[in-house]
Order: C-alpha cells, then sequence, then structure tokens
C-alpha cells in the first residue's frame, strides 16, 4: 500500500473513530449501521479517484465535522422513535431537536408548543373550577369571549354554567390528541434522505 493511500485511509478511520464517540447516546445497532454507511460512502466517492489522499480530504470536508454530522444522524434516530410514540414530552423534546435542522422542524415545533401549551391551559382551568366554582367559567361580554378568571367580570356573564367541566375537557383532550397526531404524522412524512446530506462527493 503506498503511503497516500495509507494516509487516506487513516484520515478515515481517524473520523470514523470521532463520529463513533460522538454516537455515544446511539443505540449500537444503529450506531453500526451509520458507521457502515458512511464508510461506504466515503470509499465509493473516491473509488476512481487517481489522487485518493486529497480525494478523502475532499469527502470528509464536505461531510463536515464529526460532532455536527453524529447530531444529525443522532436527531433522525430520535425521530424515527418520537414517530411512533404518544408522549407530549418526547414529541415536543424531539420537535426543539428537529427544528435546529430546518423548516419543517420549526413548524413542527411551533405547532406542538402551540397546541400542548393550550390543552395545558384548559387543563389548569379545569383543576381551578371546583376550588374558585362562581368565578372560573367561559365569560361573554362586551363583544369578548374570556377562558377563566377575568379580572373584572362586570357585564360579563359565564356561558356554559354545568356544562364548563365536560365541554373543557373534550376540548382539552382533543387538543392534547390533535397535537400529538400532528406531531408524529410530521415526523413519520419528513424527507428520509441521508444524515449526511452532501452532494458531488464523488472525486
Amino acid at each position: 500500500m503506498s503511503t497516500s493511500a495509507q494516509t487516506a485511509d487513516n484520515g478515515i478511520e481517524t473520523y470514523l473513530a470521532r463520529l463513533d464517540a460522538a454516537l455515544a447516546g446511539v443505540a449500537l445497532p444503529e450506531k453500526d449501521e451509520i458507521l457502515r454507511e458512511i464508510r461506504a460512502h466515503v470509499l465509493d466517492s473516491v473509488a476512481d479517484s487517481t489522487d485518493r489522499d486529497a480525494a478523502v480530504d475532499r469527502v470528509l470536508r464536505l461531510l463536515g465535522a464529526p460532532e455536527q454530522l453524529a447530531e444529525r444522524y443522532g436527531t433522525e434516530c430520535q425521530l424515527t422513535r418520537a414517530s411512533g410514540s404518544f408522549s407530549p414530552w418526547l414529541l415536543l423534546r424531539t420537535s426543539w431537536r428537529w427544528a435546529r435542522l430546518g423548516m419543517i422542524g420549526t413548524i413542527a415545533f411551533v405547532l406542538g408548543l402551540l397546541g400542548y401549551s393550550l390543552a395545558l391551559g384548559l387543563t389548569i382551568t379545569l383543576l381551578l373550577k371546583p376550588v374558585m366554582p362562581s368565578r372560573v367559567g367561559l365569560w361573554l361580554g362586551s363583544g369578548n369571549l374570556f377562558l377563566g378568571v377575568p379580572a373584572n367580570r362586570a357585564g360579563m356573564h359565564e356561558v356554559l354554567g354545568q356544562w364548563f367541566v365536560p365541554v373543557v375537557a373534550l376540548v382539552a383532550f382533543a387538543t392534547a390528541i390533535g397535537t400529538t397526531s400532528a406531531l408524529r404524522w410530521l415526523m413519520r412524512k419528513r424527507p428520509r434522505n441521508p444524515a449526511y446530506q452532501v452532494s458531488q462527493t464523488t472525486v
């Protein structure tokens, strides 16, 4: 093996070792698959190159730092897990991580934040209703509609009465389920390109 080829192979192994370390939070089967995928990608990209050392260096630079690549792969793995989950916390946390990678992730995070915040707010009013039955409600007056405890009830009247608890509980449940379903759908329908997403790496 020539010195240039040996140097190139050492560069690949060093890169993969750093990537391996950066993927510490990824399950072992998934990690092994990622490492095989990256190794195959690099080797395929430089297979026909006359200057293997320069070709490997270029491909590795295009891949980016191993730590950044590991972050993208880690996000992909987490998205796969979250897309089958019903945990609002996992879905929202995954959406936040996804938001750092692009617009679709940002939309998912904003949707999740607004949806779960609304469901939580409705749930809080349900918990307050038994404590302050005459103050908590859906209030209408002066062209305004207010849910909760208004600062000034002058000219306002509560419109749900005894139906407040079942109606608000139903809306809170529907909001939470709808938000969960929307996030799961977005995660399942996301583009499934390789996490490294490099172009023109064939030398």
